[in-house]
């Protein structure tokens, strides 16, 4: 059986109290914790490069971000999708186009990674101009890269490795996911975080993997509103749930995106011990999960 396949009788009630226990449960820890914050200049400064670079590096990243949300949704030719049709049920190509761009979880991902770059870049600008910045901005600087972490390497990883070959797999054209805009969003994304990782100074820890898996119990929610009351169809087919092994499938995703934030606490740890060790980490993690090139059908699979 596939993960899509639908069986007597849809699990739409046991997928959906499944995430409600998840949730409530991250909830709590996330209000019983005590996460310790950073210094501003721990934050807003670098480990090697001059301070207002790291400034600078931090501002385009966030212009980039709100540069290719804003391009993919004023796009008039729209963007190819092959989504789960929710009526019917079955996977057919389809273009969306405006704000209908925002449903994708790689959109969604993005987007806290522009949120993440703006926020730490404003500190970054604050720390070396001499400013202070108010205490709520520095908590919840963390948290963001938690999410931006966490979520980014699922999407590159998903992408390269599920998404591309398994579209392949069914006769569909995967040049979509070579436009600009989605090398951007699932390249470029674990690029930019892992220079951020090695050269800025925020530090994660273990305890924020609530974070991250909270951003994919949101999106599930949202997912669902989508399909049924929005633009009826699942950007994702794996994500409805009504398929039978939809309660596993959802736990299994919000274990990996935890296993994601955890390879990135693993490389945040190395890069803290030696940074020239940490730093080969973080490009040869993100060297195995990068596509820039679309590839030919027969073979792909083997590469």
């Amino acid at each position: 059986m596939g993960l899509h396949e639908y069986g007597e009788r849809d699990r739409l009630i046991e997928t959906f109290s499944l995430n409600l226990v998840i949730l409530v449960a991250l909830l709590i820890l996330v209000l019983t914790s005590d996460f310790a914050v950073q210094s501003q200049d721990g934050i807003g400064g670098s480990r090697i490069l001059p301070d207002v670079l790291l400034a600078v590096f931090r501002t385009l990243a966030a212009g980039l971000s709100l540069f290719t949300v804003v391009s993919i949704c004023l796009d008039p030719e729209g963007g190819p999708s092959i989504p789960l049709f929710y009526d019917s049920r079955k996977c057919e190509e389809a273009v969306l186009f405006g704000i209908h761009r925002l449903a994708a979880f790689t959109v969604w991902s993005f987007i806290a990674f522009g949120f993440y770059f703006a926020l730490a870049g404003l500190v970054s600008w604050a720390h070396v101009l001499g400013w202070s910045v108010p205490s709520w901005l520095i908590a919840a600087i963390p948290p963001l890269f938690s999410i931006a972490c966490g979520t980014a390497l699922l999407v590159s990883v998903v992408v390269t490795y599920y998404l591309i070959p398994n579209n392949l797999e069914k006769g569909f054209d995967v040049a979509k996911y070579f436009l600009w805009y989605e090398i951007v969003m699932h390249n470029l994304n674990v690029i930019l975080l892992g220079a951020d990782l090695v050269l800025g100074g925020v530090d994660i820890t273990l305890g924020m993997v609530a974070f991250p898996v909270l951003f994919g119990i949101a999106y599930v929610f949202f997912a669902y509103i989508y399909a049924v009351h929005g633009g009826g169809i699942y950007l994702y087919d794996f994500l409805d749930p009504r398929v039978s092994r939809a309660p596993y499938i959802h736990i299994g995703l919000f274990v990996m995106i935890a296993f994601f934030y955890s390879i990135a606490l693993v490389l945040d740890a190395l890069v803290d011990l030696n940074i020239i060790v940490g730093g080969i980490g973080v490009a040869l993690c993100i060297y195995s999960i990068v596509r820039f090139r679309e590839p030919v059908r027969t073979g792909f699979l083997d590469s």
